[in-house]
Parts: structure tokens; sequence; C-alpha cells
């Protein structure tokens, strides 16, 4: 299965004529935040899977102007093409009033909410998040610092992949590392586009309960609202 991860930046190629052959390869398109509504709607026109979403820090207009036709992800496990998606958008919080920034002890809470969540889905096989985890492929400065509670989260879930955006790759410029891992897990900065390859042989550690299967296929439909920041 192909997926095509997108952050940050609109990718040229893939407007017009030229990016139709990337777009219509691609099963699943996600997308990990900072990018126009009409970009993702965009999409969903010409890519056959579905594109699912989590906020960036400048996309607090989602709430006026969401991506149409896309799956919102923020803040619960989505089901998508069989692989379970967690979402947890948003950046560290650096000016006050920002619906879509979060200090760490509030990134840590949303973390906590979504444990009885977790429990039913038996987890999640991919983390969708906007903002990096702390160390490992952040900047040192507080708007692109990455938060410490990305870390226990993946120790304990394990899940296949982490993809996420905020640290542009013109931010390091020749010094800019896209694919990097936290404890053997791949964590991947998607900054413009990235075509991932999901493994075949992947299988889940946990099955998810007859309830919660229900309640992550009613939330994966486009279109679904349910964590408003």
């Amino acid at each position: 299965m192909k997926i095509l991860v997108l952050a940050d930046e609109p990718v040229q190629r893939l407007w017009g004529e030229y990016g139709l052959d990337t777009l219509r390869q691609a099963d699943l398109v996600l997308s990990c935040g900072d990018l126009p509504s009409s970009y993702l709607s965009y999409m969903t026109c010409f890519c056959p899977g579905p594109v699912v979403y989590v906020h960036g820090n400048h996309d607090d207009h989602y709430d006026k102007k969401p991506p149409e036709g896309c799956i919102n992800a923020e803040g619960h496990v989505v089901m998508v093409n069989g692989i379970r998606i967690l979402g947890l958008g948003g950046s560290m919080r650096y000016r006050p009033g920002c619906p879509t920034m979060f200090s760490e002890a509030e990134m840590s809470a949303r973390i906590r909410k979504l444990r009885r969540e977790l429990k039913g889905t038996g987890g999640f096989d991919l983390l969708l998040a906007h903002s990096p985890i702390a160390g490992v492929g952040d900047q040192p400065d507080l708007p692109h610092r990455g938060f410490e509670c990305f870390k226990p989260l993946l120790s304990e879930y394990r899940p296949r992949v982490m993809f996420h955006g905020h640290v542009h790759q013109a931010y390091a410029a020749v010094n800019f590392v896209r694919e990097r891992e936290y404890e053997g897990i791949p964590v991947i900065n998607a900054c413009g586009s990235y075509l991932y390859d999901w493994p075949d042989e992947w299988k889940v550690s946990s099955l998810p309960g007859r309830l919660a299967l229900r309640r992550m296929m009613k939330r994966s439909q486009p279109g679904e609202e349910y964590e408003h920041f």
C-alpha cells in the first residue's frame, strides 16, 4: 500500500497534469498539517484513496473552512484501509490564545484522555502528528520544540511509523534529515511530500474490540468532527 504524506508546504508538482501519476498511485493520503483546505480537497478529486488530516499550528481556520471530503483524525483513532491512525496535531504553545498550540502539560493531558480509547482499539499502527518528538528532529527554539510526551506513547504502543511536519526543510538547509528513528520506530518528517510503502506483512499486536471498532469506523467518515480545539 502506498501512502502519500503531506505537510507544511503545498508541492507545486502535485498540482496539475504532471502530478496526477503520483496522486493516482496513492492508496492513502495523510496530512500532517499547515496546508490549505483547498489543497487537501484537491487531493480527494484525484487520489483513489481517502485523505486523513490533523491540524498544524496555523490551521485554526479549519473550523470555519475544513478540508472537504477529508477525514479528521484529530484527537482520536480512526481506521482507514485497515490502519489504525492516531491523530495528534498542533505545536508547542508559543502564542497565547491559539487553539492549535499546546504546552507540554496540555499535550500530555490529551494523551491521558485517550487511554480508554486506546485500550479499546488495541493501540494504534501509525501516529499522525504535526510536531516532532522532543530531541528527534525538532529544533531548540520554543515554536519548533518537540513534545516529550510522544516518547512514552510510542514506547508503550509501538506503532509501525510516525509522521510529522512543522520543521521545514528550509530551516535546516543542507542538514535536513527526513528519516529518523525512535527506539527502532521510523519517525519521518513529511515536509512537502513523502511517499511511503506500507508493508503488507504488518501484523497488529492487539485487535480492537467490537464496540471500539464500530466507533472507529464511525469516526473514519469524511466530514466527521469530533475534537474541537
